[in-house]
C-alpha cells in the first residue's frame, strides 16, 4: 500500500489535467506519488451514485417523522469538511453498550480534475471522546456499539492517524487542505439497531440505505480466532470473514482493510511463508504498481523494523515484479511481489509458498531480526471495483522447528 521519483516535468496529463494541481491535492491527504500515466477506468469508476446532501437528509428526516418509531431515541445530522481538525463533537452522548447507526453520503475527494475520490466512510471515525477503540464503518452506512460512557466524536482520516488513539501523523495545515465533504445521520437507538432499522423500514428507505444496513446486521461477519484489525483502516469486520475450517474470506468493495496475526518468530534462513488460496475476482485490471490502480488482494510478513513485505495476485505485472508501495505514507514500509499474474487461474484453489528470509534480504536487506506479524489485505479504495478471495493452510515453517498454523 511503492514508487519511482516524481518527476517535475510531467505537468499535463493525457486527460487535460494539470498534474502538479493533481499533486498538491494528493499531498494534502498524504497520498501524493508518481503520476506519470493517470490511467483510470472509467466504466466502472461511474457505476457509483449518490444523492446529493439535500435528498439524502430530506428522505431520512421526512422517513423518520413517518414512523415516529419508540426504538429510536434521535436522530441527528451531521457534516464534515476538510478544513476541519479532528476530532469535531458530534452532539450526542452515548451509554456504553448503546448502539447507533450512521448513514453516510459525500465523497473525500483526491483530486476533481482527474475525477479521483473514495467513499466517505471509508476515512469517516467515531469515537467516545478521547477513547479507543475508533470505529470505521469502510461502507457509507455502520452501526457502532459505544464501549465507553461519554460524548461521541467525529473525523475525517485516509491513513493519516499514527496510532489507536487518533492523533494525526501529518501537519495540521496540511490535513486542513483536504477536498471533502462527509454528511450524513446518525440514529440513537433506544434498543438494538436492528430492531429499529426494521421498525423505520416498514414505513420506507432512502434509496436502499437502511436495507443495505440491516443486511448488515443480519448477516454479521467475524474475524478469525488470533487474528485482529489494523488501527488505520476499520475494515476488518467489513472486508474479512472467518468461514470455518481455518480459511478467511477477503472481499473488499470502494474499501480496504488490514488483518493481523501475531508470530513472533526469529527471522533466520529457511523461514518460509506458504498458503492455499482461490482468487475469484481481482480488484484491479490495471498495473498495480501505479497510485490510482493500487487496489490488490495479498498476504504479506510484517518485520521487527516496522517493514512489510506483501505477496499479491496481479492483473497483468509478471510474476516476480517487485516494487515499493505507491502510497507516500507506505512507500518507506511496504515492497511488494507479483507471485501470481493475470486471470487463467482465477476461481481456481492454488499453492504458494516463499523464503520470506531471502525474499527480505534481497528486497528490504535491513536490520530485521523477527517476524512480527502476518497480514491480509485487501484493498479497492481507488478503482472501486470488488475484489474477492479466500486464504486457507496459511502457515510459517523453519529448520528444525514447529510449524506455526495460523
Amino acid at each position: 500500500m511503492c514508487g519511482l521519483p516524481h518527476h517535475a516535468g510531467c505537468a499535463h496529463g493525457a486527460d487535460g489535467h494539470d498534474r502538479r494541481t493533481l499533486l498538491k491535492r494528493l499531498m494534502a491527504l498524504g497520498l501524493t506519488a508518481p503520476l506519470a500515466n493517470l490511467v483510470l477506468d472509467r466504466r466502472a469508476m461511474a457505476a457509483t451514485s449518490f444523492l446529493d446532501r439535500g435528498e439524502f437528509m430530506d428522505g431520512v428526516t421526512a422517513l423518520v417523522a413517518r414512523a415516529k418509531s419508540p426504538e429510536l431515541r434521535e436522530a441527528k445530522p451531521f457534516d464534515l469538511t476538510g478544513r476541519e481538525l479532528p476530532w469535531k463533537d458530534l452532539g450526542i452522548t452515548l451509554a456504553k453498550g448503546q448502539e447507533a447507526t450512521f448513514l453516510i453520503g459525500g465523497r473525500v475527494w483526491l483530486a476533481r480534475e482527474a475525477d479521483l475520490w473514495v467513499e466517505p466512510g471509508v476515512a469517516f471515525h467515531v469515537r467516545t471522546r478521547g477513547t479507543r477503540p475508533m470505529f470505521n464503518p469502510m461502507s457509507n452506512t455502520g452501526t457502532l456499539t459505544a464501549g465507553a460512557d461519554g460524548p461521541l466524536e467525529m473525523a475525517r482520516s485516509l491513513v493519516e492517524f499514527q496510532d489507536p488513539k487518533g492523533e494525526l501523523a501529518v501537519p495540521k495545515e496540511d490535513y486542513a487542505k483536504a477536498d471533502a465533504h462527509i454528511y450524513g445521520i446518525v440514529l440513537v437507538w433506544n434498543g438494538s439497531a436492528q430492531a429499529g432499522i426494521q421498525s423505520l423500514l416498514s414505513h420506507g428507505d432512502v434509496d436502499g440505505i437502511l436495507g443495505t444496513e440491516l443486511a448488515r446486521l443480519q448477516s454479521p461477519r467475524k474475524l478469525p480466532e488470533g487474528w485482529h484489525n489494523f488501527f488505520m483502516l476499520g475494515g476488518g469486520p467489513v472486508i474479512f470473514n472467518d468461514i470455518g475450517n481455518g480459511a478467511i474470506a477477503v472481499e473488499p468493495l470502494k474499501n480496504a482493510g488490514i488483518l493481523q496475526r501475531p508470530v513472533g518468530l526469529e527471522l533466520k534462513p529457511g523461514t518460509k511463508l506458504s498458503w492455499r488460496w482461490i482468487v475469484e475476482e481481482l480488484p484491479s485490471h490495471l498495473p498495480e504498481n501505479q497510485l490510482t490502480s493500487h487496489d490488490y488482494l495479498s498476504i504479506a510478513a510484517e518485520f521487527d523494523d516496522g517493514l512489510d513485505l506483501t505477496y499479491f495476485w496481479s492483473a497483468s505485472l509478471p510474476v516476480g515484479t517487485a516494487f515499493r508501495c505507491p502510497i507516500p505514507r507506505w512507500t518507506p514500509l511496504e515492497f511488494h511481489m507479483a507471485v501470481r499474474s493475470g486471470f487463467a487461474d482465477l476461481g481456481k484453489w492454488v499453492s504458494d509458498e516463499r523464503d520470506i528470509y531471502a525474499d527480505y534480504q534481497q528486497h528490504i536487506g535491513g536490520p530485521a531480526k523477527t517476524v512480527v506479524n502476518v497480514w491480509l489485505l485487501g484493498v479497492s479504495l481507488f478503482q472501486r471495483r470488488a475484489g474477492s478471495a479466500r486464504f486457507a493452510d496459511m502457515q510459517v515453517s523453519q529448520p528444525g522447528a514447529e510449524t506455526l498454523k495460523l
